[in-house]
């Protein structure tokens, strides 16, 4: 569940698919730039800190090497709380 200050609340499905739609952007922008650094864009994702915060989204991209073990597709949203 994420926060709002000490607030718990509920990430809306339309707010994760959103973020989940914005990484696979990103990774598609920066996989089109340079074909020499194509293979560093395999995978991304966003961590949501406490939403009251201005820097809340929290973004990691890498290649297939430093792929976290289990992640299977290849955006993943996940709350900080």
């Amino acid at each position: 569940m994420a926060r709002y200050d000490e607030k718990k609340i509920t990430l809306t499905p339309r707010y994760i698919e959103a973020l989940h739609e914005l990484l696979e952007a990103e990774l598609e922008m920066m996989q089109q730039q340079d074909d020499n650094n194509r293979a560093c864009w395999a995978w991304g994702i966003c961590t949501i800190n406490n939403l009251c915060e201005q820097n809340h989204l929290q973004f990691e991209f890498g290649d297939e090497g430093s792929r976290p073990k289990g992640m299977k597709r290849n955006t993943c949203v996940r709350e900080n709380c």
